[in-house]
């Protein structure tokens, strides 16, 4: 078994909004795609987690009052 699981991405060509993803990340990162993709989901997951935590801790401060 494989160390690593493969997650494919397809971008429409035809569509505005997709052709930009393709064209943006092609200039962020020419050469490691995968790398760069992974990054931005960090930040993404990174982001989610702290307005979780931010917002358990306001219904906490809450329920002080």
């Amino acid at each position: 078994m494989s160390k690593f699981v493969r997650r494919g991405v397809n971008f429409n060509v035809e569509n505005e909004h997709q052709w930009k993803l393709v064209e943006w990340v092609t200039r962020k990162s020419p050469r490691n795609f995968s790398g760069f993709v992974k990054s931005v989901l960090y930040a993404a997951m990174i982001t989610e987690e702290a307005a979780l935590e931010q917002k358990r801790k306001t219904a906490d401060d809450s329920a002080d009052n």
